[in-house]
């Protein structure tokens, strides 16, 4: 400052005044004290840093009227395997009738019948009530002993044409042999009654006997019938009681991976699952299975949400027909900090979410009315919100401002650090300051009182030590997050 001021003033005398007349000896120049202020450097931390700017398919940062900012990853897990409520493979069944006794005769028809009482049994024996197929045959091969053409007529009872009603109808001649008949199932549907899976079927033969041709009563008439080929366009019965997985994917949290930050406790986070069920089946969502894990530990889903696991409602039996799919339910499932241990599992830093969830059809009842079809699903919209209401422990940042050669701080009498705390979010924190050679050897640490230079450094110069260390903590207005 005093050479500035030198300068100034030299040239001011020069374009005044002839240079032989100047004189410089009585020149008198005022020392200029006071406060020298510098910027040795600055840094913005906005603790919006802290969770960083990740964005993807699956993450998403939203910012409501007050400015709090919440981390939402979202997922959608879809389960649509109707089998796994109820599984009908080929129905075989079988029947035989002996045919009455013939005395020799004339050549004539003798005409017999029988009905048969059959069972038409899914995998794991749920009742059935209707079934509307979409693809299939039924079989029935025929075997006779009897030496003589038999003309025979099936009619199963319980199988008939969607458009008309009539029952299948099945017929062929046999002699001493066997003999098939085969319709197609397509646009059919099987009603069963009795709550026992069971359908008629009735026979009617005619056998042609020779002159002199007569039937002794033990000769044998049977058949084998086949369901085969099945697909169903709609299923209706009371299908008990199943487990099933409802969803068993992972959810990458790459905001745990990205920022790298430990210590963690959020306030109020919410894992909700938005359940849209269109299967005719009621299923309860155990989440015992779900967890949060990182490469050293994995912290499943504890609280009231797995002890006492919420139902997905089914969708209303009375809303499908055939081709035309039922009504979707809703139903949303809320995991928050009061019904479970979600915060503990964010604690932990997980790199991923599994969603390891198991369901358990008819939980209220194992004779409600269900129905399944081709289209139905359970689709679950996976929505992790986390307010960015947080509480870090043992958390640093380190930063630091260098001084360029040819200063020389031998004069400085006090240095002030200035500190401004931009509330995007709230936190309070502590600051800790050191001086270090190039090499990065402290040379003064102004904060640590526990180190013994600082009391040397005290004892040499008290007052300015005081001011030195004179330093308040980072401060922001608390939410509380109890």
């Amino acid at each position: 400052m005093k050479k500035l001021v030198y300068v100034i003033i030299s040239a001011l005398f020069i374009a005044a005044c002839n240079i032989g007349e100047m004189e410089f000896d009585d020149l008198q120049l005022t020392p200029i004290s006071g406060p020298f202020v510098f910027q040795l450097g600055e840094t913005n931390y906005v603790m919006r840093d802290l969770i960083g700017n990740q964005t993807g398919d699956s993450l998403n940062f939203q910012e409501d009227s007050t400015s709090l900012l919440t981390l939402v990853y979202y997922d959608t897990i879809t389960y649509n395997t109707p089998d796994e409520f109820i599984r009908i493979n080929d129905i075989v069944q079988t029947g035989a009738t002996n045919p009455p006794a013939y005395p020799a005769g004339a050549a004539r028809q003798e005409t017999f019948t029988a009905s048969f009482d059959l069972t038409y049994d899914p995998e794991d024996g749920e009742v059935i009530d209707e079934l509307y197929y979409l693809t299939g045959d039924i079989t029935i091969v025929t075997t006779s002993d009897i030496m003589a053409n038999v003309d025979y007529e099936y009619t199963i009872q319980n199988t008939n044409n969607v458009n008309n009603g009539d029952p299948v109808v099945l017929n062929g001649t046999v002699n001493n042999g066997t003999n098939n008949a085969t319709q197609s199932l397509i646009n059919h549907v099987t009603r069963l009654t009795g709550g026992n899976n069971t359908f008629t079927v009735d026979l009617e033969a005619t056998v042609n006997l020779a002159a002199a041709q007569s039937l002794t009563g033990l000769e044998e008439f049977s058949f084998e019938l086949t369901y085969g080929n099945q697909s169903f366009g709609l299923t209706f019965g009371r299908f008990g009681q199943d487990t099933v997985q409802v969803g068993d994917q992972q959810l990458e949290i790459d905001f745990f991976t990205q920022a790298a930050r430990d210590g963690i406790t959020f306030g109020n986070p919410t894992l909700t699952f938005d359940f849209r069920n269109s299967f005719g089946v009621p299923v309860e969502a155990e989440f015992a299975g779900l967890s949060g894990r990182n490469d050293s530990i994995e912290v499943f889903l504890t609280g009231d949400i797995v002890n006492i696991p919420p139902v997905i409602a089914g969708s209303d039996v009375s809303t499908p027909a055939v081709g035309v799919p039922g009504e979707t339910v809703q139903t949303v499932v809320e995991i928050n900090r009061t019904n479970s241990n979600l915060v503990n599992i964010l604690s932990s830093s997980p790199d991923e979410m599994n969603f390891n969830v198991v369901g358990r059809s008819n939980p209220e009842s194992l004779t409600a009315q269900n129905y399944v079809q081709p289209t139905s699903e359970i689709t679950a919209y996976v929505e992790l919100e986390v307010p960015m209401e947080v509480q870090l422990e043992d958390y640093n940042e380190i930063g630091g401002y260098s001084l360029r050669e040819g200063f020389n701080a031998n004069n400085l009498d006090s240095a002030f650090i200035r500190i401004v705390t931009l509330n995007e979010l709230p936190f309070t924190g502590t600051i800790d300051i050191e001086v270090q050679a190039a090499d990065s050897t402290v040379l003064f640490p102004i904060t640590d009182t526990n180190d013994p230079r600082y009391d040397s450094a005290l004892a040499a110069n008290p007052n300015q030590i005081e001011r030195l260390t004179n330093i308040p903590a980072i401060k922001a207005p608390l939410i509380s997050i109890s």
